[in-house]
């Protein structure tokens, strides 16, 4: 019997035991605790339970026999007491059954396949894999193996693959030095599909995910996160997001993410030039170009981002926690292009202190608004809504004396840390009254965000 099915009987049986502990049985052991159950609620995921009590997903997926990382609202799960054994034991178990098994830091398919007798090919169509890259936490699906007179399938490929020769033809010459063969080699027999096409720099990048498991600089998270999105990978790129840039722009709604790109009809993105700026224990804070290329004409729109990053605290991994941006260069305030032909976009007049919701050249809707005091002006000129968040803490210092807003309401930021929000801290709407930003009431910062999407234009002027 597998460790999954050990975990499942010991939870269906332990109250039996316990009952027989209470009725007096004869040499009775001592009564086993029970163990903590806790109650799935709405917005939970198992990295949240991951870090709240600190156990690996893997030893939540083993304590609960769960395939995948879905939990449901109301459902029960065991919070083990133990972090081992986060996966079940490759020794043993039936090899004509598939099992789950939850990526741990340092792992990579290869060493994966080769513990649990199978091949690296085999894992990759069990669990729908596009490539051989694994990250931390994630589930694979190992299927049931079966070999010749009893040798494993693992065991004939990787001895092939070993035998099998650097093929020169292929794209690496006699200038490539010994390291960089040795490492298309490895992801060669890891079955790495471009291990002989890709550059030297993206090759050293993908053996040091997977076959070192190293885990990656902020500023490849930068990269590879505009990769993912380029390539239309959402999940992936999801992944590295923090939970609470999830809960605070889409209240963990996935599709609602992944919709938000695809309304942006984006073509491609890339971020180039990514450094660190400041770097500091658990947290990075990365500058980068970043370039959309969006529409029918796929028309380039370049981006200056500064991107917070924090280290996640059971594996270290880098996750994208808050982003600002800076158009690298600024339109004049005219009308927008974007607001012709029933495209939506948003107009802002500081003089009358007005918001007007754009439909091509028709006013969709009116309101009124605060802007920047003097001390504060808000910025004019041509801008485009890039993240958009439910809600979202304010803080800063004004003349020495810091001020705090949380779960501010409906917040678009469309230039660095300008952006438009829902208040509830005034209604004095009409008289300029903010830091920079355009206050509403509430009820029309709500309309305003549903009527928006990331890339919509906003042209503010006097």
């Amino acid at each position: 019997m597998g460790l999954i099915n050990r975990a499942i009987m010991f939870v269906a049986m332990l109250a039996l035991l316990v009952s027989a502990a209470n009725a007096g049985a004869a040499n009775a052991a001592p009564d086993t605790p029970d163990p903590e159950i806790y109650v799935v609620q709405s917005g939970d995921n198992l990295g949240r339970l991951s870090e709240q009590y600190g156990i690996s997903i893997g030893a939540l997926a083993l304590a609960n026999g769960l395939s995948s990382s879905v939990i449901h609202v109301g459902q029960l799960l065991v919070i083990p007491g133990s972090d081992w054994a986060v996966n079940p034991e490759s020794k043993g178990r039936d090899p004509h059954q598939p099992t789950t098994y939850v990526v741990r830091r340092g792992d990579y398919l290869g060493r994966v396949a080769r513990e649990y007798g199978t091949t690296v090919e085999a894992i990759m169509n069990a669990s729908s894999l596009a490539s051989p890259l694994i990250i931390t936490d994630q589930f694979l699906t190992i299927p049931a193996i079966s070999g010749p007179e009893g040798e494993s399938a693992a065991e004939t490929v990787v001895d092939a693959a070993a035998a099998e020769p650097v093929d020169d033809s292929t794209g690496v010459g006699e200038e490539v030095n010994e390291v960089e063969a040795r490492m298309r080699q490895e992801l060669h027999n890891a079955h790495y599909p471009f291990a002989f096409t890709e550059s030297p720099d993206e090759i050293t990048r993908v053996y040091r995910d997977t076959v070192r498991g190293e885990i990656a600089a902020p500023t490849d998270v930068v990269v590879t996160y505009w990769t993912y999105v380029s390539e239309k990978r959402y999940e992936a790129a999801w992944e590295l997001l923090t939970d609470g840039f999830q809960a605070r722009a889409h209240d963990y709604d996935f599709e609602e993410y992944a919709q938000s790109y695809r309304d942006m009809a984006m073509c491609s993105a890339q971020a180039e030039n990514a450094e660190i700026a400041v770097q500091s224990g658990s947290e990075a804070v990365v500058d980068a170009d970043v370039t959309y290329r969006t529409g029918a004409a796929c028309i380039p729109q370049e981006f200056n981002m500064t991107l917070t990053l924090e280290a996640l605290p059971a594996s270290r991994e880098w996750r994208i926690e808050k982003v600002a941006v800076t158009p690298s260069i600024e339109a004049d305030a005219s009308e927008p292009d974007a607001g012709k032909g029933g495209s939506k976009w948003i107009d802002i007049d500081i003089g009358t202190q007005r918001v007007y919701a754009m439909v091509g050249n028709h006013r969709a809707r009116e309101f009124v608004a605060s802007t920047g005091i003097t001390r504060y002006p808000t910025v004019t000129g041509q801008f485009q809504v890039y993240v958009k968040f439910r809600k979202d803490d304010m803080r800063g210092v004004d003349f020495g004396v810091p001020w705090y807003l949380p779960d501010v309401p409906y917040v678009m930021y469309f230039f660095s840390d300008y952006g438009i929000h829902g208040t509830y801290w005034h209604d004095n709407f009409g008289t300029p009254m903010s830091h920079g930003c355009i206050n509403l009431s509430i009820a029309d910062a709500e309309w305003l965000y549903n009527f928006s999407q990331v890339g919509t234009v906003v042209n503010i002027h006097h």
